[in-house]
Order: structure tokens, then C-alpha cells, then sequence
């Protein structure tokens, strides 16, 4: 089993936070822009390039601001292990914002939400939501815990 690395941005701008709205077959969700982290690539380079991806947004990640792990068991038996990274990222808005080019697979578009309705988004993964003041404050890294799932 790989470990995926996944690299995450939480963009403040004017107070607003931006997600990324997806739908599935549970409805409509958010999350935080970024992705998996390629090879040979710096984990701040995996934000950067994803945000540009999924937003057309240009960013610059300021410092790293939490770490969570969670493994879980999918439908076909195989089980998915994933780090995330989250970066707390400064939008650099003197550049001019570009077309996404490679949005995820249930992403429908992006939104700027303002943080008072993050706190009650349906906000994935949700262990984001619930610590987002924590995360956004200028101090450590924070260390979400880890989570197993399913079997």
C-alpha cells in the first residue's frame, strides 16, 4: 500500500475562505484546495501548482499549518492511506487569475466563503472545520491526529 501525499491551501482573503464546492452522490461538499504531491516534488510546490490547477489562482504558502493522517478501507476491499498537508497560503491578487485547467473529479467550482459559514460548511475532511481557528492563527503546526476507517 503507497501513502499518498496530499498538499492543501487555506487561502484567506478580506475574511473569506476559499473551497473548492464539489457534489457526490451525498451531495454538496467542500474542500480545500490542493492535491497529491508528485514525485520529486517539494510539498510547496505541490500547493502552488495544484491551487493554479483547480482555481487559476496564484499563491504563496506562508507556513504549514496542520498534519493529518487517515487510512481507509474502500468499497473493493483495498485500503487508501493518506497524508495531508495543509498550508496556511497568501493569494498573490496583483496576479491576474487564469482559467482552472484540472479541477477534481466531483468539483463543480470554487467559492469565498466567509469563515462564520465555514464553521458550519460541510467541510471535508471535517477534522478542518472543527480546528480552522487553530489553524488559521499565526502559531504551530498542528498535529490533527490520525483516523482509521472502516474494517
Amino acid at each position: 500500500m503507497a501513502i499518498r501525499n496530499s498538499a492543501k491551501a487555506l487561502i484567506l482573503h478580506d475574511g473569506k475562505l476559499l473551497l473548492n464546492r464539489c457534489v457526490s452522490r451525498l451531495g454538496i461538499y467542500y474542500a480545500l484546495p490542493g492535491g497529491g504531491q508528485h514525485d520529486g516534488e517539494l510539498l510547496t510546490e505541490a500547493v502552488r501548482r495544484e491551487v493554479m490547477e483547480e482555481t487559476g489562482l496564484t499563491v504563496e504558502p506562508m507556513r504549514m499549518s496542520a498534519i493529518f493522517e487517515r487510512v481507509s478501507e474502500g468499497r473493493d476491499g483495498s485500503v487508501a492511506h493518506k497524508m495531508y498537508f495543509v498550508f496556511l497560503c497568501k493569494y498573490i491578487s496583483d496576479i491576474p487569475q487564469e482559467e482552472p485547467i484540472e479541477r477534481d473529479a466531483y468539483q463543480t467550482g470554487m467559492e469565498w466563503v466567509p469563515l462564520d459559514k465555514v464553521k458550519r460548511a460541510n467541510l471535508f475532511p471535517r477534522v478542518i472545520r472543527d480546528n480552522l481557528s487553530a489553524l488559521l492563527d499565526m502559531g504551530e503546526t498542528i498535529y490533527l491526529g490520525s483516523e482509521r476507517r472502516g474494517g
